[in-house]
């Protein structure tokens, strides 16, 4: 069992090489705000904030070279950074105290958030699968 100051820990190493600075930062405040704060409704207004403001007018740009690995099963390149922590790593120490089906949409949330700007250059509809996957967590339950 990893307690939330490890869980954080091993968040943010996952974070350093995530190419979005600001899918960084929301998926920071969503690990803070789920397993320090214990917040009821998982995902803080700041973040749906930033959220909603990049499906609609997204503030950065990707270009994907690497797609190599599109068609992978198992440890698809986007969701592995250098140290060896998988996309599913932190999902799963996120949402381990989430039941049902707004913990399925969290971890779905955060799945986007980690290959932001890795898998696809469409930034747009990237945010926008993250932002139908957080309403869907606000509202399930």
């Amino acid at each position: 069992m990893t307690d939330n100051n490890e869980a954080l820990n091993i968040i943010d190493r996952y974070c350093e090489e995530m190419p979005s600075e600001v899918a960084k930062k929301v998926l920071k405040m969503t690990a803070q705000a789920i397993l320090v704060d214990k917040y009821e409704k998982f995902i803080p207004d700041e973040v749906m904030n930033i959220i909603l403001e990049e499906s609609q007018n997204p503030s950065e740009s990707f270009s994907v070279e690497d797609k190599s690995d599109f068609n992978v099963t198992n440890h698809p390149k986007r969701y592995l950074n250098k140290s060896g922590i998988e996309a599913i790593d932190v999902i799963e120490l996120i949402v381990a105290d989430i039941s049902g089906p707004a913990g399925f949409n969290v971890g779905t949330m955060v799945k986007y958030l980690t290959r932001l700007g890795k898998k696809t250059e469409d930034v747009k509809e990237e945010w926008n699968k993250v932002m139908w996957y957080a309403k869907r967590a606000l509202t399930v339950k």
